[in-house]
């Protein structure tokens, strides 16, 4: 509904303009045939004067408007969806008035929610400022701000622009969204496997107490809760071994339409920067691997800026460096033990199945994050239908 305003209110200045020239026209004309019919040397001075009138219009208002000082102002960042402002500055230097000036702003009609420009009265010597909101509906990097500004002269027969030469960038971040319970027990399959493993512990962290048994060190018991309760008790420390989680996001760009493309794109990200912090905050440190061989670590709460600095700054390719399985083979290759994987993918592909499986058998938590475009291709739909046949780690998300 504000695009159809901006586009009427558009052609009701071209055809106020229209409207002015076709009574000019009449006027001059009629005068001019008057002074014709009364002498021929008055018709000449009138069509003198109705031709010098428009001229010197023109003339003063492209001068004045090149005297113009105009600055912008606006946020070098601000967090999608959320809504901000392009603050504009204009100084009349001249001791002529501009009755409207027309501020014509620029954006990504995908991605930038803002009006087309704001109608402003400068009068001499003085300053008047301008705001336009604006909300940037996807994560990215976008022009946006003054493309112009246009004057209409003294007669209102002609519209002046003046171009604004400066470029101005903004960066739309990813939102984070709150987890109160995720689709995937990473966190309970986290804690499940690790509960017994000694392998790799943090004794400075006592992580739970459990009734003795007998193949328990006698250094592990907690005597203060062993004289308390009066009952055998051994401390758990916090295992490293498997408390961390890899994040592998597959940045791999789907041939869509720019809407969207941005829509599905930014689901995944927003997911993963979820996800991160939700395990962050849960005791787990976090391995944000991407594609394209980039990657961040996170050890606890406090690290998640560099994942979430990552995140807004990636790109999606349409020919990655990787893809997930060799991401997945690698991790598993690398690791002295066991790992816990979730993978945020939008096509998935009969390998991925296999290495999930011969993960998954060999004692690994892989879970798989699927999402589709708005038209999946029919391999991938085939694929995520077998993960759940067998009973394989695995979330459909609907963007």
């Amino acid at each position: 509904m504000k695009k159809l305003r901006e586009k009427l209110s558009g052609l009701r200045n071209a055809s106020q303009i229209t409207t002015n020239r076709l009574i000019y026209g009449a006027i001059f004309v009629a005068v001019w045939v008057y002074a014709w019919t009364s002498g021929e040397r008055l018709a000449y001075v009138t069509g003198v004067v109705f031709l010098v009138i428009p001229a010197a219009s023109y003339l003063i208002t492209h001068m004045t408007l090149r005297t113009l000082r105009i600055s912008q102002k606006l946020p070098a960042s601000i967090i999608k969806l959320e809504s901000g402002e392009i603050s504009i500055r204009l100084h009349n230097p001249s001791p002529l008035p501009f009755a409207r000036l027309e501020c014509v702003f620029f954006g990504n009609k995908f991605a930038v929610e803002t009006q087309s420009g704001i109608q402003l009265a400068v009068e001499p010597f003085k300053t008047v400022e301008g705001r336009i909101p604006f909300k940037c509906l996807f994560r990215g990097e976008y022009r946006l701000g003054l493309e112009c500004v246009v004057a209409t002269d003294f007669t209102g027969l002609f519209q002046l622009r003046r171009k604004y030469g400066r470029q101005a960038t903004i960066k739309a971040l990813p939102r984070i969204i709150d987890f109160t319970t995720i689709p995937l027990t990473v966190s309970l399959v986290a804690e499940a496997s690790s509960r017994f493993d000694i392998r790799d512990e943090d004794y400075s962290v006592i992580s739970d107490i459990r009734p003795y048994v007998p193949t328990d060190s006698i250094k592990r018991v907690h005597w203060k809760l062993t004289a308390k309760r009066n009952e055998w008790l051994v401390k758990i420390f916090q295992s490293n071994a498997l408390h961390n989680i890899y994040i592998v996001l597959d940045n791999l760009r789907l041939p869509l339409e720019e809407q969207d493309m941005y829509a599905l794109e930014d689901s995944i990200i927003e997911t993963a920067i979820g996800l991160s912090r939700y395990c962050l905050n849960h005791g787990m440190p976090v391995e944000f691997i991407l594609t394209d061989n980039n990657r961040a670590r996170a050890q606890h709460p406090g690290g998640f800026g560099t994942i979430y600095s990552l995140a807004s700054d990636m790109e999606f390719e349409t020919d990655p460096e990787l893809n997930p399985e060799a991401v997945l083979s690698q991790l598993q290759n690398d690791a002295a033990g066991n790992v816990n994987t979730v993978i945020f993918t939008t096509r998935l592909s009969a390998e991925l199945y296999e290495k999930t499986a011969n993960s998954q058998n060999r004692g690994n938590y892989t879970a798989i994050m699927y999402f589709p475009a708005p038209e999946p291709d029919e391999e991938s739909e085939r694929i995520f239908a077998v993960l759940e046949e067998s009973g394989l780690p695995c979330h459909r998300a609907w963007t």
